[in-house]
């Protein structure tokens, strides 16, 4: 695989691509996540009466910002991919349409075992990018 086999064995290899899978197939459950997540926005209150807090601040906007932090993060990694790994990847797992292998295959213009073999090499480099490698 475009000369890993140097630096890595195939088992790293194969392990870098199934956790790429993984961080890359979560993308659209944060996205989902985002989505319900919101925090609702309110008013504030203003009162002369002494209450007492917790001190831990608002955890629904703390866990609002978790999302989208690993979504940008996720998003990141894949703009560093070469131009066309990084456009297979959006296609793959950012965009909101699910494409099927061979649609996709379409729309890069390659036939599926080409495309096949540019999706790993994008799984690669977005396991470069993102620290798994």
């Amino acid at each position: 695989m475009d000369g890993l086999g140097l630096l890595y064995s195939d088992d790293e290899v194969s392990k870098a691509i199934d956790e790429s899978k993984k961080v890359l197939r979560k993308y659209r459950q944060l996205k989902i996540a985002k989505k319900l997540k919101m925090p609702s926005v309110k008013s504030p209150t203003f009162s002369d009466m002494p209450r007492g807090g917790s001190g831990m601040g608002d955890t629904a906007l703390d866990k609002y910002m978790d999302v989208i932090s690993q979504m940008q993060q996720i998003e990141r990694c894949v703009a560093r991919c070469e131009l066309l790994e990084s456009i297979i990847l959006q296609h793959k797992y950012l965009d909101d349409t699910d494409y099927s292998q061979w649609q996709l295959a379409d729309k890069t213009g390659y036939s599926v075992r080409q495309y096949h073999n540019y999706l790993n090499r994008a799984y690669l480099q977005f396991a470069t990018a993102y620290g798994i490698l």
